[in-house]
């Protein structure tokens, strides 16, 4: 019994509830977060990420968008709508208003996604701009 109450203690203490496929929730809270740490709404991001998390999320639909895929979708939500204090729970309260936002936001503003070399299997790194300022992020 008590091997098993290890097991159980490991497991309570490691595993985190994500909203949905994990990978796009992953870059919904990266970029909720560095858009908190930036203190405004980007007008450009560069987000890194590696060929896992590509292959993962490039065709997936980001819950909460209203059907809209993709690692561009993924960043416009946890920019437009994600709570970074939610953790990967982050696009779980998003408004039908705030979906059309997200939209409009992924068409208008350039999100520029790139592979990122010499890194873990799955790996993100997100800089957001907003003028000269800008904020970095890596998960």
């Amino acid at each position: 019994m008590e091997l098993f109450d290890n097991y159980a203690a490991i497991l309570n203490e490691e595993l985190v509830p994500a909203f949905g496929c994990t990978e796009p929730i992953a870059i919904a809270f990266c970029a909720a977060r560095a858009k908190e740490v930036l203190g405004a709404i980007p007008d450009r991001v560069k987000i890194e990420v590696s060929g896992n998390i590509v292959k993962n999320v490039k065709s997936v639909i980001v819950p909460n968008t209203g059907g809209q895929k993709g690692i561009e979708t993924a960043v416009a939500a946890g920019i437009i709508a994600g709570d970074a204090s939610l953790g990967l729970e982050a696009i779980s309260k998003v408004t039908d208003e705030q979906k059309k936002e997200i939209k409009a936001y992924r068409e208008h503003t350039e999100i520029k996604v790139l592979p990122m070399a010499n890194c873990d299997k799955l790996d993100i790194r997100i800089t957001e701009y907003c003028g000269n300022d800008q904020a970095v992020v890596r998960i």
